[in-house]
């Protein structure tokens, strides 16, 4: 790395570091407590039966390495963790996901599993918004600019809607009412965690939107989605909100109605290229990844330029051919 390039990485670690460090407080809306270090997804249970010594692996963003793109070996103690809630909270609000006998038919549990999700995604963007705001006070002179500022737009603008989707789950939590549609299928076991909302609608039907209308969607659909390991199998959790019906509907089903070989399909395109908050076992990845990290990165630079999220492609990260597979969609797609 040039003497610039790592100035950049360090001013970049410099922004991330205040913006972590500046979010304190529980998120629960009546608790002004310290927030405490709390997983998206339960440590003993679920993330320890694909831990290797107690460690798993997860994708990163690596300023001082090239490709930035990386994988990076956690604890299990650090891994999908975040600062959200009190103890009070994080001990008393999701018992009931907690324990080693979960109703994935029960309403409220489901929907504890999409708070803890949508407060990891809140808290990034929180982060990604604080770091930003830095970076343009630290470095204005690089970051003034039309791409960077509409970057920063759209952040504000998904967690505005993300702040609405808070709303509604606490007004389920408090008054028994269901504002979301929750489906589960089991799956053979696989060594992988997923959990992660993105967007339904694309770049392309914004961006579409916006000229037709002037103006940004109203409302943007979002997807649910947990995949984690469970009493010997893996669980595939999903869920939408009842507004959202008529648009999401056929294609939300897919994930129920498909067989587990199309599935694997879908798991893996979101994967690569729409959700970032994922870990594997240490044999996941030395099996599947650990030889062709470039690819990943490759996949990763291609999502952040191509406006068709919902866009599939045929690549099976639990198939035997997956890696030729890969660098054959790489040939094509990347170059």
């Amino acid at each position: 790395m040039t003497k610039e390039e790592i100035e950049f990485a360090k001013l970049f670690a410099k922004c991330k570091s205040s913006g972590i460090a500046s979010i304190k407080t529980c998120y629960h809306p009546k608790c002004n407590e310290k927030s405490i270090n709390s997983h998206i997804l339960q440590k003993n249970g679920i993330l320890s039966t694909i831990a290797t010594e107690k460690h798993i692996w997860e994708p990163d963003i690596n300023q001082f390495k090239k490709p930035q793109f990386q994988f990076k070996r956690v604890g299990i103690n650090q891994v999908y963790s975040f600062n959200c809630f009190c103890n009070k909270h994080d001990t008393d609000l999701f018992q009931k996901i907690e324990t080693d006998n979960i109703d994935f038919k029960d309403y409220e549990s489901c929907l504890l599993f999409t708070l803890r999700t949508l407060y990891n995604e809140i808290w990034r963007k929180e982060v990604n918004i604080k770091m930003y705001d830095c970076l343009l006070k630290e470095s204005p002179e690089n970051f003034n600019n039309p791409f960077f500022l509409e970057h920063i737009r759209q952040e504000k603008l998904g967690l505005k809607d993300l702040k609405f989707m808070e709303i509604e789950i606490w007004n389920d939590l408090d008054n028994g009412t269901q504002s979301y549609v929750f489906e589960m299928r089991k799956l053979n076991k696989i060594e992988l965690c997923l959990s992660s909302f993105y967007n339904y609608d694309t770049t392309e039907e914004m961006h579409n939107y916006r000229l037709k209308h002037g103006k940004d969607m109203e409302r943007v659909a979002e997807i649910f989605i947990n995949v984690f390991p469970y009493e010997n199998e893996t669980i595939l959790l999903m869920g939408y909100n009842k507004k959202d019906e008529q648009k999401v509907k056929g294609y939300f089903y897919t994930f129920f109605k498909e067989s587990e070989k199309r599935l694997q399909r879908k798991l893996t395109n979101l994967m690569l290229f729409q959700c970032e908050t994922w870990v594997v076992s240490e044999k996941f990845y030395n099996e599947k990844i650990k030889d062709i990290v470039e690819l990943f990165a490759s996949g990763f630079s291609f999502s952040c330029n191509n406006p068709n999220e919902r866009q599939m492609f045929p690549l099976n990260i639990f198939q035997e051919s997956f890696k030729k597979d890969y660098e054959k969609w790489n040939k094509k797609y990347v170059g």
